[in-house]
Formats: structure tokens, C-alpha cells, sequence
């Protein structure tokens, strides 16, 4: 099954639903009853853990992306139970949160586990020559706090294959990823770092510009 929400999405649909469950739960039809208050509860701690998440929407790094989309499944099928399990007879209070549980278990199976999906910012195949051998390229492309280094963004899906550079010069990575991850990956391995120009001099400034606060940091 192609599962096309990458966690750039996801992350947007998190958010969107946290906010949109939460205002639906002060409606009048549904203030002060069961269907609003579950719809509160489930608003607020999608916006809590969201906030929490591994993913590009996150602020506080610290939830894994596939853990985020384990509390989703089961907090989802709970909402979609919990009428029934608590003899709820009201149709508004079994049949919206059963709604939206439905809504949520479908977001979850259309998103990819590794974060990429179908994202707007399509990504190739590329190709990359290293010169380390193969075993030490595999154990950086495996780790994940320097997957973290090489793919700050989080495109970098994990796929990719090794294969002995001609001339015995290294290595050739082949991976459908976005060539500056492919880049720092490069120079992470033949470096130990990644390259950048911040903190460079950004040459000569004009005598207005030079009265100015700059934001430009040479990268």
C-alpha cells in the first residue's frame, strides 16, 4: 500500500486537527456532552504530543516519528470505541467521535512510518562517490543522530544502496534523497563535518548597509 502522507504533512494535519477538534468541541450542538468533551480531550493531546515530535513541526524534539504515529492509532481507536465500551445511546455521542476516530485511523495508515511519502519536494535518484569503505559508509547512512546531521530537514527515507566505487576509489551511494543530504552525508564521512560558510565574511558593505543590522551570515 502507497502511503503517501510524508511527516511534513502529517505534522500540518496534527496541528490542523488538534485546533479543528477543539473549536468543534465548543459548538452548541456539542457543548456539555460526552461527544465534546472526547473531542476536546482528543484535540488537546494531539497539539501536546505534536509539539513534542521528532518531525519538522515539532518544537521540542524529542518523540519519535513512529511512536507519534503509534499514540495516533491507539488514541484514534479509542475515540472510535469509547462510545460503545461506555454504553453511550445518544447518536451525536456514539456516532461523531466514532467519526472522527474513523478520520484519524485513515490518516495513519496513509502515512509513511520513515517520514517521506509523497512529499511536495520530490526527490531523485542520486549518486554519490565516497572514498571510505563500504562498511563505514552503511554504519553512518544507519545512524540515526547522524542521519540527523547529514538530513536536518528529515527527506532522508533510508533507502539506499552501496555499491564498490570503479577503480576501487570508495564507495557509490545510490538513494532517492535530496542531493544536499547527500552532500553533508559526503562530507561527514570524508571530513568528519559538514562544511558551511557561516560566520564568513559577507565582503565589502556599502555605507548604508554598513549602518544596518545584517542577517547575512555568509551560508
Amino acid at each position: 500500500m502507497r502511503q503517501p502522507i510524508g511527516s511534513h504533512l502529517h505534522g500540518l494535519l496534527d496541528y490542523l486537527t488538534g485546533t479543528a477538534l477543539i473549536g468543534a468541541s465548543r459548538l452548541s450542538v456539542l457543548r456539555r456532552r460526552f461527544a465534546g468533551r472526547a473531542l476536546a480531550t482528543a484535540g488537546g493531546n494531539h497539539l501536546v504530543y505534536s509539539f513534542f515530535t521528532d518531525y519538522e513541526l515539532g518544537v521540542v524534539k524529542r518523540l519519535p516519528y513512529k511512536a507519534h504515529l503509534a499514540l495516533d492509532a491507539v488514541g484514534a481507536l479509542g475515540l472510535a470505541v469509547l462510545p460503545w465500551v461506555l454504553g453511550r445511546k445518544d447518536p451525536v455521542d456514539r456516532w461523531v467521535p466514532a467519526a472522527v476516530g474513523i478520520y484519524e485511523l485513515s490518516a495513519v495508515a496513509m502515512s509513511d512510518p520513515s517520514g517521506a511519502g509523497g512529499s511536495i519536494r520530490a526527490t531523485r535518484h542520486r549518486a554519490v562517490t565516497v572514498e571510505k569503505p563500504e562498511g563505514e559508509v552503511r554504519a553512518l547512512l544507519e545512524d540515526p543522530a547522524e542521519v540527523r546531521r547529514f538530513s536536518p530537514a528529515g527527506e532522508w527515507t533510508g533507502r539506499f544502496e552501496l555499491r564498490p566505487a570503479p577503480g576501487g576509489r570508495g564507495t557509490e551511494i545510490h538513494a532517492e534523497a535530496d542531493p544536499a543530504d547527500l552532500r553533508r552525508a559526503k562530507q561527514l564521512l570524508e571530513a568528519g563535518e559538514i562544511v558551511t560558510a557561516e560566520g564568513a565574511p559577507a565582503g565589502r558593505r556599502g555605507p548604508i548597509s554598513a549602518a544596518l543590522p545584517t542577517l547575512d551570515t555568509g551560508a
